[in-house]
């Protein structure tokens, strides 16, 4: 939700230049959502890689 580096913007674009790819928009702060919600983050991994299986 809150990342200065790369906004919102920036992982729409991506999230379109990449087919299968899934946003998750998380409640973390900073660049580096591992740090700030590890457990939000681990989450939306799993999930995503349970789907690609």
């Amino acid at each position: 939700e809150q990342d200065v580096i790369a906004p919102r913007e920036v992982g729409a674009y991506v999230h379109a230049a990449i087919p299968g790819s899934r946003l998750v928009t998380l409640a973390a702060t900073g660049h580096c959502p591992q740090l700030s919600a590890p457990q939000a983050t681990a989450s939306a991994i799993s999930d995503f890689v349970g789907v690609a299986r």
